[in-house]
């Protein structure tokens, strides 16, 4: 394999890793709900939980199926696969199907595994970016896109049960929030992927900061959400920046 090809392998292989380990851990959780008598739906919060689950985890399971074959090739049988045929906006698209199941706490979750399968999600967009890296124009934009695009992620809230007196309302902007922001992680993702090196489009930083800001200040009067604070704020710097070194790269550009 050339080594390109070696690099897209290592990508599968880390995807693969991600989807194993939460799907093992999504499976567990709800295994581990039934074996100790605790209903699906104990609430309502708590049933929207479990169907987003088995609905993620469905949707990514027939996916790969009907899309996913040339991974599943790739991954047992690398040699004599032409990988620079590989389609992967498909690999992206599954990995954030999978990735809803993961952003909605139900009560055995196992917080351990799911951080170690997002590492392997990360690693193998940063396996992407060690691709791009090579033929980029602008290899300071580039990695100030990755970094944008990282704490973006950690920025999406994670589903939590409130014991506010609005909690219904609450739920219902958390759970917005999860969906919409998740499909923006996509879009973001699927530009790297397209070889963008400039991932600062305002309306994604726009919605980001809008439903996070929403969040924090409705749970304020339970509990501050510091994780979510520091990686929002940490994302609105980095796309300032980011937002500088384009305009800059680009008024060089012009002279």
């Amino acid at each position: 394999m050339t080594k390109d090809q070696k690099i897209l392998y290592a990508m599968n292989a880390c995807y693969f890793l991600y989807f194993l380990i939460l799907l093992t851990e999504r499976v567990l959780s709800l295994s581990l709900g039934i074996a100790s008598n605790i209903p699906l739906f104990r609430s309502p919060f708590q049933g929207a939980v479990n169907v987003t689950i088995f609905l993620s985890v469905l949707s990514f399971l027939v996916y790969m199926v009907i899309r996913g074959r040339p991974f599943v090739h790739f991954l047992f049988c690398p040699k004599g696969y032409d990988a620079s045929s590989l389609p992967l906006p498909r690999l992206v698209f599954a990995a954030c199907l999978l990735l809803v199941s993961g952003m909605v706490h139900n009560e055995c979750a196992i917080p351990g595994l799911q951080f170690a399968s997002y590492g392997f999600f990360i690693l193998g967009i940063l396996l992407q970016m060690v691709r791009l890296h090579p033929k980029s124009q602008n290899k300071t934009l580039l990695w100030l896109s990755f970094a944008y695009l990282v704490a973006f992620s950690m920025a999406i809230p994670v589903a939590y049960p409130s014991a506010l007196s609005y909690a219904a309302f609450f739920h219902v902007v958390e759970f917005v929030a999860v969906f919409l922001l998740v499909i923006a992680f996509l879009m973001l993702t699927l530009n790297l992927y397209e070889g963008r090196e400039d991932l600062f489009s305002l309306p994604y930083i726009v919605i980001a900061v809008a439903l996070d800001a929403a969040l924090i200040a409705l749970r304020f009067p339970e509990e501050i959400n510091f994780f979510v604070l520091i990686f929002i704020s940490l994302s609105l710097v980095l796309f300032l920046i980011g937002k500088f070194v384009s305009a800059f790269a680009k008024k060089g550009a012009k002279k």
